[in-house]
């Protein structure tokens, strides 16, 4: 009894002594929140925002956790613990972030009814490795050379992280127990590929040759992928979970050869990038822009001073590929561009050099008589113009750099394969998809639609596909500019069409390719080109293996509202792909396409649309998970209000016209709190300033529609355009 007592007293001076050391609150922060730190406020502050008046409990937050006898130094940075300790709930953690998911673990466990203690991430996150029966801290991580030595030290880093061990690395003679890493010269595992095996003494690795040192860095990278089921490690966000023990037994053996030469998608930047991968290591893995062409003659200024642009770099115009003197000024240029950025490289040692020499951003093709012969007998297509001055400039350099690759374009007019003219087999082509049907697959089965291309040419998917194959029966080094363009509000989705399209560029001879995957985080872009990316090591898994991938990713970038976010992916997916054709950006234009194809659809779909996503953003276990949430919910509230708004005024509903700009408010107030100008971010040239308003910007989207392209509301609406708006709109300019 005296020791109860004892307890007890204990206790509540515990309990007191904690309240005296708590950091003042918030005015606006109830009484029964306080935090032992500043850093604690604002998670404080969203709980009470969050719980108003359901809380009853006293919760106290902070960084500042010794009187708990908590120690937060144990915790990752993202970690927290949950306790009830006397009559108060404890929200501890080390960091703010670690604070904010705790907050929210908490205010959906008060919500469902049942609070229990949390610890989440403390310690190591798998609490012992083995090596053939070794704790794999015994260990010491070999290298034949200094080559090595940045990946294997990242590897190191890694398993650090994952278990605390602590691992040596040496370029000497192996000794027992040992992780070494070898070069392997066979063509069996392609660019990158790796194969190991566990012995008595310890774990050997033999990766490619063809790509030193990046075949080391994927080798150690897919091993920890694959063995400890880093997933995301090599591309997106990590997931790595808790385990007692992972061991690797003596005889167990392992590899992968990657399916595509470009062990990961390269992406391009958009204007603001809310989730770049940050945890991928960029010195390690030079691979993800091998072969990649982005209009190298423009952006290295090769032969610019021929050029009739401002700032002499072909960006308003084409060269003429015939030219003699533009032959000769173009092979000193990019000699000059081989000695500054990697002699040795071409020589043949370490990464083969790759040079780009694709055609500038435009179609202002040359309109020499020579040139337009060639054009015509050739098959109405520049592409043997271009070849015929590649072929000529690496030829004269190949005897002095013998393992650098040149990179040009299908592109803009030289899409086509020329009849007669072929690529010699230091030239690398990248086919652009520019101006194709996103909505369906790439290969044509399910698309008959055409398109406008950028160079006034009308294709389908069907021809470009056709033409892409001609290029992979004339030559072997065939890559692919995969267009998935984000047009801000309003974008495609491919999170299905990425699987068909993946198989069928490997099936066809494709080698790798460049993904301008401009995601804003308005629809599944980054989903997408993960799961992609995910086929480049094995284009054949099953659909049920990519599911559990797709699933995973969710699982990652979504948290508890990755059902939710999944089920709306798919139903916008069902929509795309059940309307007419619509390529995936549209430049200057107040409305894309891919909203005339769907408008009917997302009317009759998008408050059941609306409703799934705003329930799913109170799940989101983090505030970063919060943001992506808000954003996807962004891109359905434009599409959806755009696409309901005629119909609702047409029919005199102003209650209804009412909700869908209520709505429609919500993406300025929600990217204002991002620090984001809505105007920026509306497809096409919006008028800024106008466009948080959506019965001005849908008709000044419906005016802009009927002077240009097809309409988006077939008929013309048949009340009269409100005065206010009218007003507005008359001084737009």
């Amino acid at each position: 009894m005296k020791k109860k007592i004892s307890f007890i007293l204990a206790l509540v001076m515990l309990v007191s002594a904690l309240a005296s050391c708590a950091v003042s609150p918030r005015s606006a922060i109830r009484s029964n929140i306080r935090v032992t730190s500043s850093d604690a406020l604002d998670a404080a502050a969203w709980l009470d925002a969050r719980l108003g008046e359901r809380l009853t409990d006293r919760v106290v937050l902070g960084t500042d956790a010794e009187a708990y006898g908590v120690d937060v130094d144990t915790l990752e940075a993202d970690g927290y613990v949950i306790r009830t300790i006397g009559s108060e709930v404890a929200l501890l953690a080390n960091t703010a972030d670690g604070l904010d998911r705790a907050a929210r673990r908490y205010a959906k466990m008060l919500e469902a009814g049942a609070v229990t203690d949390v610890t989440y991430h403390e310690g190591s996150r798998i609490k012992r490795v083995e090596l053939a029966g070794r704790d794999i801290g015994e260990y010491t991580v070999y290298c034949e050379n200094d080559e090595y030595m940045t990946a294997a030290e990242e590897f190191c880093a890694r398993i650090a992280e994952a278990c605390g061990a602590k691992l040596a690395v040496s370029t000497e003679t192996p000794a027992a127990p040992y992780i070494r890493i070898a070069y392997a010269h066979d063509d069996a595992l392609g660019t990158c590929g790796y194969r190991w095996t566990v012995g008595g003494d310890g774990l050997t690795i033999e990766c490619s040759d063809g790509y030193k040192p990046s075949s080391a860095y994927y080798a150690f990278t897919r091993f920890l992928v694959t063995e400890l089921d880093w997933f995301g490690l090599d591309n997106g966000f990590e997931d790595l979970p808790a385990a007692e023990l992972v061991s690797i037994p003596v005889g167990k053996s392992g590899g992968e050869v990657n399916d595509f030469d470009n062990p990961d998608l390269f992406y391009g930047d958009t204007i603001i990038d809310w989730d770049r991968f940050e945890n991928r290591s960029s010195s390690s893995h030079p691979m993800s822009s091998l072969h990649v062409c982005c209009h190298g003659l423009q952006s290295n200024r090769f032969a610019g001073e021929l050029s009739k642009s401002p700032d002499k770099n072909w960006a308003w115009d084409q060269p003429c590929y015939l030219d003699d003197n533009f032959l000769e000024i173009s092979i000193e240029d990019v000699r000059k561009y081989i000695e500054d950025h990697g002699k040795v490289q071409a020589m043949g040692e370490g990464h083969p050099l790759f040079v780009d020499i694709a055609a500038p951003d435009n179609s202002a093709w040359c309109g020499c008589k020579e040139c337009t012969r060639m054009y015509r007998v050739e098959g109405e297509t520049q592409s043997a113009a271009v070849l015929t001055w590649a072929n000529a400039l690496s030829d004269a350099l190949s005897a002095e750099y013998p393992n650098v690759k040149y990179g040009v374009f299908a592109y803009a007019g030289s899409n086509k394969p020329p009849k007669t003219v072929r690529p010699n087999d230091k030239l690398h082509i990248t086919y652009c998809y520019d101006g194709c049907c996103s909505a369906h697959s790439l290969d044509g089965h399910d698309c008959e639609n055409a398109q406008l291309h950028i160079s006034g040419q009308v294709y389908t998917n069907k021809e470009m596909t056709a033409q892409l194959r001609r290029w992979c029966e004339i030559s072997e080094n065939v890559y692919v500019w995969f267009y998935g363009l984000g047009n801000r509000l309003l974008s495609m989705s491919f999170t299905r069409t990425i699987r068909e399209d993946m198989r069928f560029f490997h099936d066809i001879g494709v080698r790798g390719m460049f993904w301008n995957n401009d995601d804003f985080g308005y629809t599944s872009g980054k989903a997408a080109m993960w799961l992609g990316a995910s086929m480049i090591w094995d284009v054949y898994m099953s659909d049920e293996e990519l599911d559990a991938i797709y699933d995973r990713i969710l699982r990652v970038m979504y948290g508890d509202a990755s059902a939710a976010v999944k089920a709306y992916f798919t139903e916008i997916d069902d929509i795309q792909r059940s309307g007419a054709c619509a390529t995936c950006w549209w430049w200057g234009e107040a409305v894309s396409p891919q909203l005339f194809a769907v408008a009917e659809l997302w009317k009759d779909k998008y408050d059941g649309l609306y409703d799934l996503l705003e329930r799913a953003i109170p799940l989101a276990d983090s505030a970063i998970q919060e943001r992506r949430l808000e954003m996807t919910a962004c891109g359905c509230i434009y599409t959806g209000s755009m696409a309901s708004y005629f119909a609702a005024y047409n029919a005199g509903d102003d209650a209804r016209v009412a909700e869908l700009s209520r709505r429609y408010a919500q993406i300025n107030e929600r990217m204002t709190k991002y620090g984001m100008d809505m105007t920026v971010y509306l497809p096409g040239l919006g008028v800024k300033g106008y466009d948080t308003d959506l019965e001005v910007h849908a008709w000044n989207s419906y005016l802009h529609d009927t002077g240009s392209m097809i309409p988006l509301y077939p008929d013309k609406p048949t009340r009269e355009m409100p005065e206010r708006v009218a007003a507005i709109l008359a001084g737009r300019g």
